[in-house]
């Protein structure tokens, strides 16, 4: 077993799905109902939800949280790995089928909205609640919106930085790889102040230095999630137009937004809307609502 403090969990193992192994987390009550976790990045991991929302939502729901493809504590892919949404989907249904969960509810955060959205639309008949926690579901207005945010911080600061942001932020530039090649330049120039596109209390800027420090995994774990990360961006399905496929959503759809996230475009918010989501929002927050906000999500998840 591998060493660590993430081994030693007893409600997460490594389960094999296709043609790897995932780590799955899997605890509260066998008769409760059920809800996944989908997280963002891409490449970022399933962790820091564990260690905010377990205690949140303990008796409430079975929790389902996994590391996705290559991420964190699943097994490591090749540097040359490609991998797509649809790939990603099929791995969650392959979980889903694996642990005999007939539905559950699909909770996708960050770029694991578009994933959630991806899977609601494959299986329907699987998902009880489509609930999205500040999704970046649709590539190309996601990106725009960020851009923007983005050059809004750095005026004044670092100009130079801020128009190369407010170019990439124009409806008319096209959202593909080199778009996010682009954008990670932009985002550095904020250096300290770049959490402050996503995080609202200050007590919780440092939070993923924290848990790399506290969770006892090496920091080659950390690190081999952008192998995924990236060959995600290089994936065509990665840019679907999503908007217009909001309105195929026919299973409920619970929309929560940090009152300071700066990733859920406008057009994002508008087609949810439209399409009969119940939108809340939850103050003194930002992107990460399950590390600032855990016990109001929580209330939100398990009503």
């Amino acid at each position: 077993m591998p060493s660590g403090i993430w081994a030693k969990a007893d409600s997460g193992r490594l389960l094999p799905v296709r043609d790897t192994r995932l780590w799955v987390d899997d605890s509260g009550p066998r008769d409760a109902p059920v809800l996944v976790y989908m997280h963002g990045g891409p490449g970022v991991g399933a962790l820091e939800f564990e260690t905010y929302m377990k205690p949140a939502l303990a008796d409430r729901v079975r929790l389902i949280s996994i590391d996705q493809r290559g991420v964190l504590r699943s097994d490591p892919i090749a540097k040359d790995a490609k991998i797509s949404v649809a790939d990603l989907v099929a791995d969650f249904e392959a979980v889903r089928a694996a642990l005999g969960i007939a539905r559950w509810q699909v909770l996708g955060h960050s770029f694991g909205g578009m994933l959630a959205m991806h899977y609601a639309l494959a299986h329907p008949d699987r998902v009880s609640r489509l609930s999205l926690e500040n999704p970046a579901y649709d590539a190309a207005a996601s990106g725009h919106w960020v851009a923007a945010a983005t050059a809004q911080a750095l005026n004044g600061a670092s100009p130079e930085a801020a128009v190369a942001a407010d170019r990439l932020a124009d409806r008319a530039t096209v959202v593909d790889p080199t778009f996010f090649d682009k954008l990670g330049p932009a985002m550095a120039a904020l250096g300290d102040r770049r959490q402050d596109l996503y995080v609202v209390q200050a007590k919780h800027r440092d939070m993923f230095s924290r848990l790399a420090t506290t969770s006892g995994l090496p920091d080659a774990r950390w690190e081999q999630g952008q192998i995924p990360g990236l060959a995600l961006l290089k994936s065509p399905d990665f840019y679907t137009p999503m908007i217009p496929r909001v309105q195929g959503l026919k299973m409920p759809i619970l929309y929560v937004r940090g009152s300071g996230d700066h990733t859920t475009s406008p057009e994002e918010i508008a087609a949810l809307l439209a399409a009969g989501a119940r939108m809340e929002t939850v103050a003194n927050a930002g992107h990460f609502i399950h590390v600032e906000e855990p016990a109001e999500l929580a209330d939100l998840l398990a009503s």
